[in-house]
């Protein structure tokens, strides 16, 4: 509620619309909050759809931390919940996205792929040009911190178990595994998986350092990723995701085809 009232161009945190009060018990209350999608649903599909999302996840990650909220939770939270395994971290899960723009039409909240009524097959526009926002979601055991507290939390609950770190008996800094396990996020989903993922090797390689302290911190990651970033050709932005799983052949074709692509993109710009 505290991140989502505040007004900052790098909020990427779900926004609350309203606050209800539960109609059958008084002690609850209901949050309305934006119908948003999964971050990867419809996939990304160039290198630009990923740049783009490096970028907003950066921001919010660095909104969060300034503002002493880590998205992992804390002791007194965990106690409650070690009974039940309860995933809360940043991952995949975690991360949706306002994709309105990408279904002018609208679509089913259940049967994603399909339209409004349930009943047609709805196809996604290309994220491309298109204005896309992505959120933070479930803090239910984040952590908020005040000025001059310890930051030191236990516990090995989360999504993303491989911080090296982790422990349920030694205290660790939330905000380092913050950024180990968006690091992480970049290297299984992105960096591991598609071509032309080099520009990431530098930002994941200074997020998922062994030792928690050699990490930057988040504002310093994102200055870094600005200047990366910038160094980018524009052309690579429109370039299609290529598995490294892809047949060799099916490269050729594919990335044949996106040349071809890149070609009436450029011819287009010199006709007008």
């Amino acid at each position: 509620m505290y991140l989502a009232s505040l007004t900052d161009s790098q909020n990427h945190c779900v926004r609350i619309k309203e606050i209800l009060s539960d109609p059958l018990d008084s002690h609850l209350s209901l949050m309305v909050m934006p119908y948003l999608r999964p971050c990867n649903d419809p996939d990304f599909s160039t290198v630009g759809d990923v740049i783009d999302f490096v970028s907003q996840t950066l921001e919010g990650l660095v909104f969060m931390h300034k503002h002493r909220v880590a998205h992992r939770y804390d002791i007194l939270e965990l106690r409650a919940q070690l009974a039940h395994e309860v995933d809360r971290d940043i991952a995949m899960m975690n991360i949706m996205m306002d994709a309105s723009s990408l279904y002018p039409a609208g679509h089913h909240p259940v049967r994603r792929g399909y339209a409004p009524d349930g009943l047609y097959p709805a196809a996604a526009l290309p994220r491309g040009s298109r204005s896309i926002t992505y959120y933070y979601v479930d803090f239910g055991l984040s952590s908020m911190f005040s000025e001059g507290e310890p930051v030191n939390v236990v516990g090995r609950v989360g999504r993303d178990k491989q911080a090296p770190e982790l422990s349920s008996t030694v205290p660790y800094d939330p905000f380092k595994i913050d950024i180990f396990a968006l690091g992480n996020l970049y290297f299984k989903e992105f960096e591991q998986k598609y071509n032309n993922m080099h520009f990431l090797v530098p930002l994941i390689e200074n997020m998922r350092k062994a030792d928690p302290q050699a990490r930057l911190s988040a504002a310093e990651l994102l200055q870094q990723w600005q200047g990366l970033r910038a160094d980018i050709k524009e052309s690579l932005y429109r370039w299609r995701l290529g598995p490294k799983s892809e047949p060799p052949l099916e490269r050729v074709l594919n990335d044949t085809v996106a040349v071809a692509w890149e070609g009436i993109h450029h011819l287009k710009k010199f006709v007008r």
